[in-house]
């Protein structure tokens, strides 16, 4: 998979995701899902072109997921549905899968409790170093892009907050929830949102 910056563009959209799931479980297609998206507004949106953006964005990440992690999504707790969903977003999005596994974890295995701008500067860095995809993003992008990342992060409960001081809140994950994910081979997701 691609680098690509279109995470900016998007939010967590964990209510969101779960309707999408839900459709996605009841048999709809993509196509059935944008007719009722903007006429019942499940999204509860105010312009019809949001209603279709976040079917898009929320459709791209769920149709990744196994069924069986899209039905335990649709019925579990909000923390484990933000677990999910974050998987979700890093199966979607290498960049910042390779952030969270490089970075975030790697922050968890040395005992540091925050993830600074550095830590931010420096994986950019180096991924610009590593891909012409990357190198040849406006700065401007890439700023969008680490507050992005610290965003979600924050979302999905892996930080206390998503500005400064970011200190990290690691993620208990129940043993059901790992069973679930390594036996759907989304093992090295797990590993990458629980730092090991």
């Amino acid at each position: 998979m691609e680098y690509s910056a279109g995470l900016m563009s998007k939010l967590f959209w964990l209510q969101e995701s779960r309707k999408t799931a839900g459709y996605i479980l009841e048999g709809y297609s993509k196509a059935d899902i944008k007719k009722i998206a903007w006429t019942e507004n499940i999204y509860q949106v105010r312009e019809e072109y949001r209603a279709y953006e976040v079917l898009n964005g929320t459709y791209r990440r769920m149709s990744v997921l196994p069924k069986a992690v899209l039905h335990v999504f649709t019925t579990c707790d909000v923390e484990t549905a933000r677990i999910l969903n974050l998987i979700a977003i890093l199966i979607d999005n290498r960049l910042f899968f390779e952030f969270l596994h490089e970075v975030y974890a790697e922050k968890i295995r040395l005992g540091e409790k925050e993830i600074e701008d550095r830590d931010l500067n420096l994986f950019f860095a180096d991924k610009a170093m590593q891909s012409d995809v990357v190198a040849g993003w406006a700065d401007t992008s890439v700023r969008r892009l680490k507050q992005c990342f610290t965003r979600m992060m924050f979302e999905a409960g892996l930080l206390e907050s998503s500005v400064k001081p970011r200190r990290i809140k690691p993620l208990h994950v129940d043993y059901r929830t790992e069973e679930l994910l390594i036996v759907n081979g989304l093992g090295e997701y797990l590993k990458a949102v629980k730092g090991v």
